[in-house]
């Protein structure tokens, strides 16, 4: 990999295989890394939940560790594409197709996923949100592979996935929500807030203006909303084939609202 600068590394191939076909690239060679069994799997280990970057989207949303400390990723899982791309697909490719509408990676940026990245120069870890550049495009640097993307578990934090389509099955987001709440079990304060959307700039964004109105307080109904308003005020959305920049703005409040409540039903049994 060092040494050949025109590969394309071959891991479940659902978006790889699309550019092939129709000449979006034309790699010396292709280097299948579905052998790396050390890349695959789903673990919590010393209170993070690690999953190997050839993890599958189907693997995500069927895994009890998942479904019992992040439903809302498995929920975002459930939905990529149809079932024989959620068989083949992986959370790591998934990534580095750095599509803004891709539908894990606003899930992940809620529970404050950090990636791993490796290569002959040594391991880093960066913030999800710092991995893209633009639509399909990513810092990662000749020779550098995800290996680990991880987050933490916490027993207080609720956290949501939403999506809106223009069908209800293999459909690219016209825009998509992750949102996460947490909680101190003494006060009931919100100690944290992530907000990070989908399919409304060119790449996924976290929207610190929603956070900071919820940081710091009781829940309300009242708070929702405005941290709501204060996210759709604060996106400045594309527009493209699938939604105007005005709609997709208005969506924004009414998902961001949803994703909050839902992430704050999770947590009201504590």
């Amino acid at each position: 990999m060092a040494e050949n600068t025109g590969y394309s590394l071959l891991a479940g191939g659902t978006d790889l295989m699309v550019k092939l076909k129709e000449n979006m690239l034309k790699p010396t060679a292709i280097i299948d890394i579905n052998g790396f069994e050390e890349l695959k799997g789903i673990t919590v280990e010393a209170g993070r939940i690690v999953l190997g970057a050839l993890t599958t989207h189907t693997q995500l949303e069927r895994s009890e560790i998942i479904n019992r400390h992040a439903p809302a990723l498995a929920k975002a899982a459930d939905i990529v594409g149809s079932p024989q791309i959620r068989n083949k697909g992986t959370v790591g490719g998934n990534m580095v197709n750095a599509s803004p509408a891709a539908d894990t990676v606003p899930a992940l940026i809620a529970l404050g996923a950090e990636v791993t990245l490796s290569s002959n120069e040594g391991i880093k870890t960066i913030p999800l949100e710092e991995l893209f550049l633009g639509p399909g495009l990513t810092v990662l640097k000749h020779g550098e592979l995800i290996t680990i993307i991880s987050f933490e578990v916490s027993t207080y934090r609720g956290c949501s996935f939403q999506k809106l389509g223009k069908r209800k099955a293999l459909a690219i987001s016209v825009i998509n929500v992750g949102a996460s709440i947490e909680i101190d079990p003494k006060t009931r304060i919100i100690k944290k807030a992530r907000i990070a959307l989908g399919s409304v700039a060119s790449t996924p964004v976290r929207v610190s203006a929603g956070e900071k109105i919820l940081v710091g307080k009781c829940y309300s109904p009242e708070l929702i909303k405005e941290a709501s308003e204060a996210v759709a005020e604060a996106i400045r959305p594309i527009e493209d084939v699938r939604s105007t920049a005005v709609y997709r703005k208005r969506v924004a409040k009414v998902l961001v609202r949803r994703a909050l409540e839902e992430a704050w039903s999770q947590i009201t049994c504590y």
